[in-house]
């Protein structure tokens, strides 16, 4: 139980250290566009026919490695902040109540996410966006607020069954 906990706080320091690293990379030796193109033929019309402004920039599937891109980016947003909420609610889990865990992990996630556009904003080439805190980055937060308790009700469970 013991190194369990000391687990979870692990992965949340190398989440934190993955994000930070990839926040500290410019923007050029990350673009993936290049490499669709090579790899995969993507037309306008394979594409949902929805366009949309996200924070003043149109998405529109008439750019479709732009469009494909911009989806992948903010997966990864909801993916990694998810995670990192997670586990830090795994950490917590064990010292504090399920609610304080909660709070504790979401909290601390999404403080991260707010260092992590203020730093992308001092990175050449790189700019800061509170939208992404506000949309991909606290959806993540949420989902995996929702795997915690739902992970806990179970175990829960599991524990009354076990006791009676």
């Amino acid at each position: 139980m013991f190194l369990q906990k000391w687990l979870w706080l692990l992965l949340a320091l190398l989440m934190m250290t993955i994000l930070f690293i990839s926040s500290n990379t410019p923007y050029q030796n990350q673009d993936v566009k290049p490499l669709f193109r090579e790899w995969v033929t993507i037309t306008q019309e394979d594409l949902p026919q929805i366009e949309f402004t996200y924070d003043g920039a149109l998405v529109t599937p008439s750019q479709p490695y732009n469009y494909v891109e911009f989806f992948l980016r903010k997966s990864a947003h909801v993916v990694s902040f998810g995670l990192l909420a997670f586990f830090w609610m795994m950490f917590f889990k064990g010292k504090y109540s399920k609610r304080v865990a909660l709070l504790l992990g979401f909290a601390l996630a999404l403080l991260y996410a707010l260092f992590d556009e203020f730093h992308q904003s001092l990175i050449p080439n790189r700019t800061g966006h509170l939208i992404d805190v506000f949309i991909p980055d606290t959806l993540g937060i949420v989902i995996a607020s929702f795997a915690f308790l739902i992970m806990a009700s179970i175990s829960k469970k599991e524990k009354a069954e076990k006791s009676s």
